[in-house]
C-alpha cells in the first residue's frame, strides 16, 4: 500500500491513468469521441495566443502569480515595494504565506461573482479571487501579529469567521461566490494543520514551509518533491474521498472500467499541482533554483478541458449528455483524464509550430488556459464551462 501511495503521489501516475482512458476512448468505450485530427488546428490557436501575448516567447510559468499582475491594479507593486529589502529566505517565507491561501481560494468562483479592488477595478473569476486574496494579505487578514501583517499564522487562519471572510470576499446574495463556506473551511483546516505540525511549522507560521523544503533539498528544490510534500502534509484538508495508509489523496477518484468493471484510482491533484507550480515560482522569484517542473502535468480543470470540447477534439456522446454532472461522475473523470493527455500532445505541437522547445508549464500559461477562456466566452456570455459540474469549491 505504501508503494501504491508513493506512486499515486507522482505526476507519472496521473499520466498513466490518462493514457488508460485515452486507450479506452480510442476503442470507442468512452463517453467521448476523440478526434485527434483537430489537434493541429487547436494548436494553431494556442500558438497564435502565445505570439500575441509573448512575442519573444519569454513566457512565465503558469502559476497563481499571474493573477496578481492585473492591469491598473497596484496591489502587487505595493507588496514588492514593502518587501524589497527582504533576504531570499524572507522573500520565500512571505511568498508562501501569500501564495498558499491564495491558491486554496482559487476554485471556480461561478459566473455571477465579482470583486471590486481598492483601485476601483471590477474583476471576476481567477483574477478577482487572486486580487481579493492579495488585498486580504496586505491588510494583515492572515496574520496574528498586527506589527507583522505580511505573514500567515495558523492561529489567525483557524480563528477566521464567516462574517469577516464573506465581507472580505465581497460575497452577498446579489454577488454570490460559489463554495464560499468550503473555501473558509479549507483555510480554517490549514490553520489547524499548521498548529498540529510543529516540526514543519516551528513558528506556527505557514512560511516555515520554505525552510522545510530548503532543508530537505540537495542543490535544487525539486517540484516533484514539493508536490509530494504538499500531498502528504495538506491531505487532511481535503474532503475525505480515498485514504491510503492514513493519507487522504484529495483530488483522486474511483473509476470503474465500463466493460470489465475493474476499479482503478485516477489521480489529478489539480489544486495541489497548481499550488506546486505557484510554490516553484515563489522560490524562483526569491532567488532559489527549482528542478523537475517539467515533470508536472497539465491541470485537469474546466478551462483546459473546455478548450478541447470547444475545438471539437472531444465530443460527448449523445447518450451521456445531461444538464449537470457530479464531480466524481464517469463523464467528468474521463474528461479530466483526456485533458491531461491532450495537454501533453498540444505541448509537442506548439514546440513544432513555433520552432522552439517550450515546456508544458509555459504552454499552459501562454495559450491553453487563455484560449480555453476565450472560446468559452464566445460560446457563452458568462464564459461558463461546457459541462455543468456540481463542484464543492475544492476541485475546480
Amino acid at each position: 500500500m505504501n508503494e501504491s501511495l508513493d506512486y499515486l503521489m507522482r505526476p507519472q501516475s496521473i499520466r498513466d491513468c490518462a493514457m488508460q482512458i485515452r486507450d479506452l476512448t480510442r476503442c470507442g468505450d468512452g463517453v467521448f469521441i476523440l478526434d485527434e485530427s483537430r489537434l493541429e488546428m487547436t494548436s494553431e490557436l494556442v500558438a497564435e495566443s502565445i505570439r500575441q501575448k509573448y512575442p519573444t516567447n519569454e513566457i512565465p510559468l503558469h502559476s497563481r502569480w499571474r493573477h496578481f499582475e492585473v492591469e491598473n491594479n497596484n496591489s502587487l507593486q505595493k507588496l514588492n515595494n514593502a518587501t524589497k529589502d527582504y533576504s531570499s529566505l524572507d522573500l520565500a517565507r512571505m511568498g508562501l504565506d501569500l501564495i498558499i491561501p491564495s491558491v486554496l481560494l482559487d476554485a471556480g468562483a461561478g459566473p455571477n461573482w465579482h470583486f471590486k479592488t481598492n483601485s476601483g477595478a471590477v474583476l471576476s473569476r481567477s483574477e478577482g479571487l487572486g486580487i481579493a486574496s492579495l488585498e486580504m494579505f496586505l491588510s494583515g487578514f492572515f496574520s496574528d501579529d498586527p506589527s507583522q501583517p505580511f505573514r500567515t499564522d495558523g492561529k489567525a487562519l483557524s480563528k477566521l469567521d464567516l462574517v469577516n471572510f464573506t465581507d472580505h470576499m465581497q460575497s452577498s446574495e446579489k454577488n454570490p461566490l460559489v463554495g464560499l463556506n468550503n473555501r473558509l473551511l479549507l483555510l480554517q483546516k490549514l490553520g489547524k494543520l499548521i498548529l498540529l505540525e510543529p516540526k514543519v511549522f516551528p513558528s506556527a507560521r505557514l512560511g516555515d514551509l520554505a525552510d522545510h523544503l530548503i532543508t530537505n533539498s540537495t542543490n535544487k528544490i525539486s517540484a516533484t518533491q514539493i508536490l509530494s510534500t504538499i500531498l502528504r502534509l495538506f491531505g487532511r484538508m481535503w474532503p475525505q474521498r480515498i485514504i491510503i495508509s492514513g493519507i487522504n489523496l484529495g483530488d483522486a477518484w474511483q473509476y470503474s472500467h465500463p466493460k470489465n468493471k475493474n476499479k482503478i484510482i485516477v489521480p489529478f491533484h489539480k489544486l495541489s499541482q497548481w499550488l506546486t507550480y505557484s510554490i516553484a515560482e515563489t522560490f524562483l522569484r526569491s532567488g532559489y533554483a527549482v528542478s523537475d517542473i517539467e515533470k508536472l502535468t497539465g491541470l485537469a480543470e474546466y478551462r483546459n478541458g473546455g478548450l478541447f470540447i470547444d475545438t471539437g477534439v472531444l465530443k460527448l456522446k449523445s447518450e451521456f449528455i445531461k444538464p449537470n454532472y457530479a464531480i466524481d461522475s464517469r463523464t467528468v473523470v474521463e474528461w479530466r483524464a483526456l485533458t491531461v493527455y491532450l495537454l501533453d500532445q498540444i505541448s509537442d505541437h506548439i514546440s513544432n509550430i513555433l520552432g522552439q522547445e517550450l515546456s508544458l508549464p509555459r504552454v499552459l500559461e501562454g495559450g491553453t488556459w487563455h484560449v480555453g477562456r476565450k472560446l468559452a466566452y464566445e460560446r457563452s456570455p458568462l464564459g461558463e464551462s461546457p459541462l455543468n459540474i456540481n463542484t464543492d469549491g475544492t476541485v475546480f
